[in-house]
């Protein structure tokens, strides 16, 4: 009688020890025992679908996932094209929004001198010049400034039209060449004058002289690049050309270096331009 309270008592260990023990023996030693694992499968598996088929009678869970597929999909149908729509909006928003802050940088560029930008779109090249959907019924015409991205110079109008226009690219290799200055700090104390010709591969390039003063900042990529030329209208001066891409030494000529200078954009596939024509009469070169 005192044994079989004791037996119920370490029952319990002496199976978490014994399933232990067959755990820890290498799968070899037990392969015996899936006999066992195969009788319970005898057992259980006839009586495992008719219990299945129950709850599906119980739960009919076709249909609802039927009708929730349906809701679903009308509701995700309706997320995206309301995402879409506000995607849509803020990209319109933020277009508009970089439109105005380029604008206002064009026209605090040369503060005396007022201009009035037109913003246009590019619909398509001709060779190297590229077609832009503004004319003369606009002001537009040959020699007019044309810029992207506030201040960054792309070209002059070649050939102008009622409706259209087309405009020649700094970077084309049929461009004329153009002097600048190569702005050595911010504000514009040391500068090095240079004749930059266009390379044809949406770069330009020239000879500078290094500074020898020594308080001067030094010649190094990444320096910006502005338009100082005669040969252009006023308010075309100090537009940026671009930044010194790489610094070479200049053939046969050691105390002199060449600029590659890259433009920040590449000129020749730019969506829209922006048109820069001075309020008053600006005489405009032939």
């Amino acid at each position: 009688m005192n044994h079989q309270p004791a037996l119920v008592r370490w029952a319990m260990p002496i199976t978490v020890t014994t399933l232990l023990v067959f755990a820890l023996l290498p799968v070899r030693w037990t392969r015996g025992l899936q006999w066992f694992s195969a009788q319970t499968e005898v057992v259980i598996a006839p009586i495992e679908a008719p219990i299945t088929k129950l709850t599906t009678w119980i739960i009919p869970t076709s249909s609802v996932h039927r009708i929730t597929s349906e809701q679903e999909r009308s509701l995700r149908q309706e997320i995206d094209r309301i995402r879409t729509q506000l995607f849509r909006e803020r990209s319109i928003n933020r277009q508009l929004t970089d439109l105005v802050d380029q604008l206002q940088r064009g026209a605090n560029l040369i503060p005396d001198i007022d201009v009035k930008q037109l913003h246009r779109p590019r619909i398509g090249h001709s060779g190297e010049l590229l077609i832009v959907r503004s004319g003369t019924d606009e002001g537009i015409h040959r020699n007019t400034v044309v810029v992207v991205e506030a201040v960054q110079l792309l070209g002059r109008v070649s050939i102008a039209d009622q409706r259209t226009c087309k405009v020649l690219p700094i970077s084309s290799e049929s461009s004329l060449p153009l002097m600048a200055s190569v702005m050595l700090d911010d504000n514009g104390q040391h500068q090095l004058r240079c004749l930059l010709t266009p390379l044809g591969d949406g770069t330009l390039r020239g000879d500078v002289t290094p500074p020898n003063n020594p308080d001067a900042p030094a010649l190094t990529p990444g320096l910006e690049v502005r338009l100082l030329d005669d040969q252009w209208p006023r308010h075309a001066q100090m537009l940026v050309v671009g930044t010194i891409e790489r610094i070479e030494n200049a053939p046969n000529q050691p105390l002199r270096k060449q600029i590659i200078v890259k433009p920040a954009v590449d000129l020749r596939r730019v969506p829209d331009v922006i048109f820069r024509l001075p309020v008053e009469n600006e005489e405009m070169l032939p």
